[in-house]
């Protein structure tokens, strides 16, 4: 299996160029959900190195660790994404330039630890430029990944805040009439659905979906349904193999679109 997938990632030509997506990780004590001493030096690094500033598209994504109920993983986690806002927002970012929201614990069904795993308990702060989409730079056949294109966690309902880089997808396609594309969703991680009902009972299925919600999007913004097709890969051409950090499982969580002719 492992052959098969190395095997996949190396026949499938991508091209990534322009990412700008950049992710910083502020860490939060046990049960921790304000922003505390360690998490404001954290974040006040982050603002003096200029590496997130005012004016900046921001996603601020909360987790929790494994220990808890899902319940209270989800609240806290949320209540640590909102307080990492509200502090950026006392530091002059706009509130209207950032979106947040909780996602819950991270899974490690292989530790037991009652003291949790510290690194999980964080907001991550993600800066949203839009992809660099020149269509000198990407031959036929080749893919390019829009960096910021976010579900709702196992879900294919897009969130709002992809609504800037789907912008600039549209601005390329209307500048470049000739273009036809595919677009294909990739998930991070073999079973990471729940249900073995519904319309997105698999990984392959919820992958095809999340990218017929943007080719459904596009449609509805004027983009002629003859110059789009789209599929859904599951986890079959990971970027990074094998996937062991979360932002390796990022990096796997994606959507691309294929130039099929230019």
């Amino acid at each position: 299996m492992k052959n098969a997938l190395l095997l996949c990632f190396l026949c499938c030509a991508t091209l990534s160029y322009g990412q700008h997506t950049d992710s910083f990780a502020v860490h939060f004590a046990l049960k921790e959900t304000k922003v505390g001493k360690e998490a404001a030096a954290s974040i006040n690094k982050l603002i003096r190195r200029k590496s997130i500033q005012p004016g900046q598209k921001l996603m601020l994504l909360g987790y929790a660790d494994y220990r808890g109920t899902a319940e209270h993983n989800d609240s806290v986690s949320t209540e640590r994404a909102m307080n990492v806002q509200d502090y950026l927002v006392s530091k002059g970012f706009s509130k209207s330039d950032i979106t947040s929201m909780g996602k819950g614990k991270i899974d490690r069904p292989e530790m037991t630890a009652k003291g949790g795993y510290a690194p999980d308990r964080k907001v991550l702060i993600i800066t949203q430029s839009t992809t660099d989409l020149d269509i000198n730079k990407v031959a036929v056949n080749e893919t390019v990944t829009l960096n910021n294109i976010f579900f709702e966690g196992g879900l294919p309902d897009i969130l709002p805040a992809s609504m800037p880089e789907l912008q600039n997808l549209i601005e390329f396609l209307n500048t470049n009439k000739s273009v036809h594309i595919q677009i294909e969703g990739h998930v991070c991680c073999k079973g990471m659905t729940t249900s073995n009902t519904g319309p997105y009972s698999n990984d392959i299925d919820l992958s095809k979906l999340r990218a017929k919600a943007v080719y459904t999007y596009l449609a509805a913004k004027g983009i002629a349904k003859d110059r789009m097709k789209f599929e859904g890969f599951g986890t079959t051409r990971p970027k990074v193999y094998p996937a062991n950090t979360e932002d390796d499982q990022q990096a796997n969580r994606r959507v691309e679109i294929r130039i099929l002719s230019k």
